[in-house]
Protein backbone atom coordinates (compact mmCIF):
# COMPACT_ATOMS: atom_id res chain seq x y z
CA UNK A 1 0.00 0.00 0.00
CA UNK A 2 1.34 3.32 -0.88
CA UNK A 3 0.67 5.47 2.15
CA UNK A 4 2.55 2.68 4.27
CA UNK A 5 5.41 2.62 2.07
CA UNK A 6 5.27 6.93 1.92
CA UNK A 7 4.78 7.12 5.62
CA UNK A 8 8.26 4.61 6.20
CA UNK A 9 10.24 6.32 3.63
CA UNK A 10 9.55 9.56 5.01
CA UNK A 11 10.89 9.51 8.09
CA UNK A 12 13.99 8.64 9.88
CA UNK A 13 12.79 8.21 13.83
CA UNK A 14 10.19 5.38 15.14
CA UNK A 15 9.61 4.03 18.66
CA UNK A 16 10.82 0.81 19.03
CA UNK A 17 8.76 -1.31 21.84
CA UNK A 18 10.94 -4.50 23.32
CA UNK A 19 9.95 -6.86 26.29
CA UNK A 20 11.83 -8.81 28.88
CA UNK A 21 8.72 -11.33 29.03
CA UNK A 22 7.72 -9.13 31.90
CA UNK A 23 7.62 -4.87 31.17
CA UNK A 24 7.55 -3.47 27.99
CA UNK A 25 10.27 -0.92 27.25
CA UNK A 26 10.13 2.02 24.31
CA UNK A 27 13.26 3.02 22.75
CA UNK A 28 13.19 6.27 20.00
CA UNK A 29 15.55 5.14 17.41
CA UNK A 30 16.60 6.13 13.84
CA UNK A 31 16.08 3.49 11.34
CA UNK A 32 16.79 2.34 7.58
CA UNK A 33 14.36 -0.05 6.17
CA UNK A 34 14.82 -2.80 2.92
CA UNK A 35 11.85 -2.68 1.48
CA UNK A 36 12.30 -6.06 -0.77
CA UNK A 37 13.09 -7.76 2.16
CA UNK A 38 10.08 -5.96 4.29
CA UNK A 39 13.26 -5.59 7.35
CA UNK A 40 13.98 -2.72 9.33
CA UNK A 41 17.60 -2.36 11.27
CA UNK A 42 18.53 -0.08 13.91
CA UNK A 43 22.09 0.79 15.84
CA UNK A 44 22.12 0.00 19.45
CA UNK A 45 24.65 -0.54 21.76
CA UNK A 46 25.64 -4.31 22.80
CA UNK A 47 24.96 -3.86 26.70
CA UNK A 48 21.53 -2.21 25.99
CA UNK A 49 18.61 -2.98 27.51
CA UNK A 50 16.82 -2.79 24.39
CA UNK A 51 19.14 -5.73 23.09
CA UNK A 52 19.27 -7.66 26.16
CA UNK A 53 15.51 -7.69 25.96
CA UNK A 54 15.68 -8.26 21.73
CA UNK A 55 17.57 -11.74 22.91
CA UNK A 56 14.85 -13.08 25.44
CA UNK A 57 11.85 -11.91 23.83
CA UNK A 58 12.33 -11.23 19.70
CA UNK A 59 8.76 -10.36 19.47
CA UNK A 60 8.77 -6.47 19.04
CA UNK A 61 6.07 -3.45 17.41
CA UNK A 62 7.49 -0.10 15.84
CA UNK A 63 5.42 3.14 15.50
CA UNK A 64 5.91 5.32 12.79
CA UNK A 65 3.42 8.27 12.43
CA UNK A 66 3.78 11.83 11.18
CA UNK A 67 2.27 13.79 14.22
CA UNK A 68 4.50 16.42 14.37
CA UNK A 69 3.19 17.63 10.84
CA UNK A 70 -0.34 17.72 12.31
CA UNK A 71 -0.19 19.07 15.71
CA UNK A 72 -1.17 21.10 17.93
CA UNK A 73 -4.07 21.90 15.31
CA UNK A 74 -5.46 18.68 13.83
CA UNK A 75 -4.26 15.48 15.59
CA UNK A 76 -7.20 13.78 13.88
CA UNK A 77 -5.58 13.92 10.69
CA UNK A 78 -2.66 12.05 11.53
CA UNK A 79 -1.64 8.86 10.03
CA UNK A 80 0.27 6.42 12.38
CA UNK A 81 1.73 2.58 11.11
CA UNK A 82 2.12 -0.07 14.13
CA UNK A 83 4.11 -3.14 12.81
CA UNK A 84 4.51 -6.52 14.43
CA UNK A 85 7.97 -7.67 14.15
CA UNK A 86 10.81 -10.03 15.07
CA UNK A 87 14.67 -9.63 15.87
CA UNK A 88 16.67 -11.33 13.79
CA UNK A 89 20.47 -11.95 14.32
CA UNK A 90 22.85 -11.06 11.59
CA UNK A 91 25.42 -13.84 11.03
CA UNK A 92 27.95 -12.24 8.16
CA UNK A 93 29.80 -9.61 9.48
CA UNK A 94 30.54 -8.44 5.29
CA UNK A 95 26.09 -8.02 5.95
CA UNK A 96 26.59 -5.96 9.17
CA UNK A 97 29.67 -3.52 7.28
CA UNK A 98 27.68 -3.03 4.08
CA UNK A 99 24.30 -2.02 6.18
CA UNK A 100 26.21 0.26 8.50
CA UNK A 101 27.81 2.19 5.20
CA UNK A 102 24.29 2.79 4.44
CA UNK A 103 23.30 4.33 7.72
CA UNK A 104 26.21 6.72 7.86
CA UNK A 105 25.22 7.74 4.36
CA UNK A 106 21.99 8.59 4.95
CA UNK A 107 22.77 9.75 8.61
CA UNK A 108 26.18 11.46 8.42
CA UNK A 109 25.89 12.52 12.61
CA UNK A 110 25.92 8.81 14.03
CA UNK A 111 28.90 7.78 12.43
CA UNK A 112 30.69 7.86 16.12
CA UNK A 113 28.07 5.75 17.08
CA UNK A 114 27.66 3.33 14.30
CA UNK A 115 31.24 2.39 14.45
CA UNK A 116 31.87 2.07 18.06
CA UNK A 117 33.07 -1.40 18.70
CA UNK A 118 30.35 -1.51 21.63
CA UNK A 119 27.58 -1.11 18.74
CA UNK A 120 25.84 -3.61 17.02
CA UNK A 121 23.49 -3.58 14.47
CA UNK A 122 19.77 -4.72 14.80
CA UNK A 123 17.67 -6.64 11.99
CA UNK A 124 13.82 -6.59 12.44
CA UNK A 125 11.84 -8.63 10.42
CA UNK A 126 8.26 -6.87 9.67
CA UNK A 127 5.16 -9.36 9.94
CA UNK A 128 2.26 -7.01 10.09
CA UNK A 129 0.83 -3.56 9.91
CA UNK A 130 -2.07 -1.76 11.57
CA UNK A 131 -2.51 2.04 9.64
CA UNK A 132 -4.31 4.43 11.12
CA UNK A 133 -5.15 7.72 9.48
CA UNK A 134 -7.37 9.68 11.67
CA UNK A 135 -9.26 8.63 14.55
CA UNK A 136 -10.96 5.80 12.99
CA UNK A 137 -9.75 5.07 9.85
CA UNK A 138 -7.74 1.21 9.92
CA UNK A 139 -6.11 -0.92 7.02
CA UNK A 140 -4.51 -4.09 8.60
CA UNK A 141 -2.15 -6.19 6.35
CA UNK A 142 0.60 -8.98 6.35
CA UNK A 143 3.79 -7.97 5.21
CA UNK A 144 5.31 -10.48 2.83
CA UNK A 145 8.95 -10.96 2.12
CA UNK A 146 10.50 -11.22 -0.94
Amino acid sequence: MQIIDDLILSRELCVLATSDGIEPYTSLMTYLFDHASMKFFFLTRRDSRKSRNLRKCPHVSLLIDNRDKHLPNSPDTATALTIQGVFIPIRKDQTVDAIIKRFIMKYPYIQDFATHPDTELVRIQARTGLLLQGFEDKFETKFEKS
